[in-house]
């Protein structure tokens, strides 16, 4: 898995055939089918594993002791520095959608994702501006990895970071 996911993620999904994955991985083409059978199963469990780990490593750097505003700029911190590290090849999720409109297992991963992302978004805010705040915040974080991803350089996320960071303290005074 680890092959196909550093291929798919770094030369693209449909840039990246089965044999490839085969060749680098060094596995029986019967042992791969075995466990995947077929590329989109392939690609989908690609997916749930970048959820979960895109999730273990936000919770990571997230501070709970912190305010809904610094918790949520960390977020955006969080990709800024994936971005700095020069690896940075664009959101896998954006990048499957596009790919492979057409695979619903590869959609459904992409789901499980976005409610994974809303949750966690939802999370840091701690009730800080209700739902509204969220789909914002959620937005405006696929904005900057797109930018990320289109420019290849951190700063406008650290921009963004604190762009969000203002804005979730105005609504977390409003509110007060």
């Amino acid at each position: 898995m680890n092959t196909a996911a550093e291929l798919f993620y770094s030369h693209g999904i449909n840039a990246t055939g089965i044999d490839t994955i085969i060749a680098q991985a060094g596995v029986a083409k019967g042992s791969m089918y075995h466990h995947f059978p077929s590329k989109e199963a392939l690609i989908a469990a690609y997916l749930h594993e970048e959820a979960d780990a895109w999730l273990e490593r936000v919770r990571a750097v997230d501070d709970t002791s912190a305010a809904p505003a610094d918790r949520v700029a960390q977020l955006f911190s969080a990709l800024a520095d994936q971005v700095d590290a020069g690896k940075f090849h664009g959101c896998p999720f954006t990048n499957a959608a596009i790919e492979c409109p057409d695979m619903p297992d590869v959609q459904a991963a992409i789901v499980r994702y976005r409610r994974v992302l809303h949750l966690h978004i939802a999370d840091l805010l701690s009730g800080v501006g209700g739902e509204p705040l969220v789909a914002n915040v959620t937005v405006i974080y696929d904005g900057a990895l797109t930018s990320a991803k289109l420019t290849g350089v951190a700063g406008g996320v650290r921009e963004i970071a604190e762009f969000v960071r203002r804005l979730v303290s105005s609504q977390a005074q409003a509110q007060a």
